[in-house]
């Protein structure tokens, strides 16, 4: 009788958890953080693609307008984010104490 097979499961398991207990040790900046790099990192692609397309190095319109569309939608949901903390936090502040 093999038992090794369920070895194998119990560690996939504790690997598992281990990960998700890292994701609830995150705090808020650090996953803000992980938010606003990302948007950078989706307009610095939508630059980089337009640039290529303006420069001649590409002839492929999509790829810049796609890149294009999703910097715009990254900017625009890290906008209503900032107007969600602004409004959270008057509301906060405008609490009676």
């Amino acid at each position: 009788m093999n038992i090794s097979s369920i070895g194998n499961v119990f560690s996939g398991a504790q690997k598992a958890a281990k990960a998700n207990e890292a994701k609830e040790n995150q705090n808020f900046s650090n996953i803000l953080n992980d938010a606003i790099d990302s948007m950078e990192e989706t307009e610095a692609a939508s630059n980089a693609a337009s640039e290529a397309l303006l420069t001649g190095e590409s002839d492929d319109i999509h790829t810049a307008l796609i890149a294009s569309q999703k910097a715009e939608i990254a900017v625009s949901y890290a906008v209503q984010i900032r107007n969600k903390m602004i409004e959270a936090y008057n509301d906060i502040m405008n609490m009676q104490v």
